[in-house]
């Protein structure tokens, strides 16, 4: 039926009516020209907005914790799997829904979230949409680019096609032939195309996709970046354009591109880029700025700078600038103290705007400035953001969780803390290994202590140093893989000792996406190429002999002495005894010692000899958890099993250093 002017007015008076019920708030509603853009989005499929879309979800709590979050993850994931699948396309508004969905899979577990994008690509052939494609026709392949990497760089046809399309148009120097615009002219096309580009890096290794990012996004910046507000321009004719009430008009969707689009890109740009400061400064920058102006409920409205005439919250702008300050806070480039507490408020705020079916409202159709739209307003590239949100904020959740319970593994980027008591003059004792010899900050929180911070106290300590520069969940793989046995290698010299002690954590698995530090068993030469989603870049992983013997090469290589340590044993009993582990990891360990000649401290046996006399009940109050950290107590029982271990070794190197604790230790007696 034909919709006449009559009907539709009294259509648009009832959904301001609707909207006032349901919001307690009256708040403006679409202009008859933002109806047809509404209409149009609708016919297109990208969602709806339906004048009852139902009630509020009563059953999510904004609790920042992993099950909450996944529950909120789940609910509107799979109300929007389920009615937008059959619709899937390669326009831009789909592209930011398969990375919302491509997140969901890695944060909740949840395999059919991404087998749901392995289909799409898979329907339109690892293609883009047009040809010399632009920023929107370049997204989608943010997702085949990283099912490329998740299948181990396996197949490259599934990037081909969009190589050959990026190379096309990095020949170009304006949009396309006949267009002089730059190819980033719009800012939403920030968060479209440079995480595509850093992808395409991160799966060819060929740095002229990260060069091409840094020269195009700085000629965006200078054009559109208002230095002054730290705020973007939607593009050029936006920088004279002022909102009713006077102020600049800075749209929070396009804000949102921006910010994401940085953290997507940072993901993957490679440390040494020299543009990555810049990318991170405009970041801080534009997140400052922002969280100034969140408002009372969490979240920002579609004109950041006129909440008066604009005063709907607006999802789809909140949860992306949402996304980037988690990820900054996830990263350590924003400061948590500072926008944690933003971030959980914009949390909250969002989970007031899901229904009971699943469907997130309030996003604003699609457009280029701040707009009027319904409560029940849902689009797909809106659900995309609040997916990516949700992951960062699940990592957030599993980082705080750790926090709290004084975590053995203290993350990725942890920086050892300089030894700045180090004596000159004298040798140093070098401690190497993971939480059973330092655990979570050494300072037997929650009643665990690793055995590396009792050892000091044996050791006359004006004739040696003791330093423990072990690191919590790391592996013999991980603690060189992530830098820190290059940082201890700059600060030993020749005669120092280095107490080296891994296998706790190499059993794992090796490209996991939690933590991905596991090693090939044994001490051959196997090794195996995978793509590690931690670090975000190839990887050859050996075995676990392989990296134990570069701890005692390079030592060597300094004039330092390598000594290896079994690992520790854990409380786990059979037939009265204490299970040994000298069939694995002890023994690999004890084999590189031999074959390099390096001294070995059975750890495990000579420990696991104390517990059997101790009894079962006795060890119990040793260990400060199930079965593998021990507590102060157990702690000094392995310290002095160290030292037991080193008198016990042919050439003691540190024989003369004991304090009166360490001589009054009795030397190990093997059997």
């Amino acid at each position: 039926m034909k919709m006449t002017r009559w009907t539709r007015d009294f259509t648009l008076a009832l959904l301001a009516a609707f909207a006032t019920t349901l919001c307690g708030q009256n708040f403006p509603t679409p202009t008859p020209a933002q109806q047809q853009g509404i209409d149009k989005d609708t016919a297109r499929h990208f969602g709806d907005a339906p004048a009852n879309p139902g009630p509020i979800t009563v059953d999510l709590s904004p609790s920042i914790t992993p099950a909450a979050i996944d529950k909120a993850t789940r609910k509107v994931a799979d109300w929007e799997l389920n009615r937008a699948q059959p619709y899937f396309d390669r326009i831009w508004t789909w592209s930011v829904l398969y990375s919302g969905f491509m997140a969901a899979s890695e944060s909740t577990g949840d395999p059919k979230y991404r087998d749901a994008m392995t289909t799409m690509s898979q329907t339109f052939d690892w293609s883009l949409r047009s040809r010399l494609p632009n920023a929107d026709d370049q997204s989608v392949a943010q997702t085949y680019l990283e099912l490329y990497l998740l299948d181990g760089k396996t197949d490259t046809r599934k990037i081909a096609p969009t190589r050959s399309d990026l190379d096309a148009v990095m020949k170009l120097n304006t949009l396309k032939p006949g267009d002089p615009r730059l190819p980033w002219w719009w800012c939403d096309s920030l968060f479209m195309a440079p995480p595509v580009w850093a992808r395409m890096y991160a799966a060819t290794g060929d740095r002229s996709y990260i060069d091409y990012i840094d020269n195009q996004w700085k000629r965006t910046s200078d054009l559109l970046y208002d230095k002054d507000e730290h705020l973007y321009a939607r593009d050029e004719s936006y920088k004279s354009k002022r909102e009713p009430n006077g102020q600049k008009v800075f749209w929070s969707r396009g804000e949102g591109w921006v910010m994401a689009g940085i953290a997507r890109t940072l993901d993957y740009l490679p440390q040494d880029d020299p543009h990555r400061t810049f990318y991170v400064t405009q970041l801080q920058e534009m997140a400052a700025r922002v969280a100034g102006l969140q408002g009372s409920d969490g979240l920002w409205t579609s004109a950041l700078l006129d909440r008066q005439n604009y005063p709907e919250p607006e999802i789809s702008g909140s949860a992306l600038m949402t996304y980037a300050m988690t990820w900054g806070v996830n990263e350590g480039v924003l400061d948590a103290k500072t926008y944690r507490p933003v971030i959980e408020r914009a949390w909250q705020g969002m989970l007031q705007h899901v229904y009971a079916d699943g469907r997130l409202g309030c996003i604003q159709q699609t457009g280029a400035e701040p707009a009027y739209y319904l409560p029940g307003s849902s689009y797909n590239y809106g659900v995309g953001a609040y997916l990516l949100a949700a992951s960062e904020l699940k990592r957030m959740a599993l980082k705080q969780e750790q926090l709290a319970a004084v975590s053995t593994d203290p993350g990725l980027n942890i920086k050892l803390t300089s030894a700045v008591n180090i004596k000159s003059g004298i040798p140093t004792i070098w401690l190497v290994g993971d939480s059973t010899v330092r655990n979570g900050r050494g300072d037997g929180a929650h009643n665990q202590m690793g055995w590396g911070d009792e050892l000091a106290q044996y050791f006359n300590l004006n004739k040696v140093n003791v330093v423990n520069r072990a690191i919590g969940g790391r592996s013999s793989r991980s603690y060189i893989t992530e830098g820190h046995w290059a940082e201890v290698l700059q600060s030993i010299k020749p005669g120092d000792i280095v107490l080296i002690q891994f296998g706790h954590n190499d059993g794992g698995p090796i490209d996991d996406p939690a933590r991905a530090r596991g090693s090939l068993p044994g001490t051959g030469p196997e090794t195996k190429d995978i793509y590690n989603p931690v670090m975000k870049r190839e990887e050859t992983v050996h075995t676990f002999g392989w990296y134990m013997t570069q701890y005692a090469v390079d030592a060597k290589d300094k004039g330092a002495i390598p000594i290896f340590c079994s690992l520790i044993p854990r409380k786990i009993w059979k037939d009265g005894k204490i299970v040994r582990g000298a069939s694995t990891y002890g023994g690999w360990t004890r084999e590189v010692a031999t074959a390099q000649h390096a001294d070995f401290i059975d750890l495990n046996e000579i420990t696991a000899r104390k517990y059997d006399a101790m009894g079962q009940a006795a060890v119990e109050s040793l260990f400060g958890d199930e079965h593998t950290h021990t507590t102060v107590a157990g702690a000094i029982i392995n310290a002095e099993s160290v030292v037991a271990g080193l008198k016990a070794l042919r050439h003691d190197p540190v024989a003369k250093d004991f304090s009166p604790k360490g001589k009054a230790i009795a030397r190990y007696r093997a059997k």
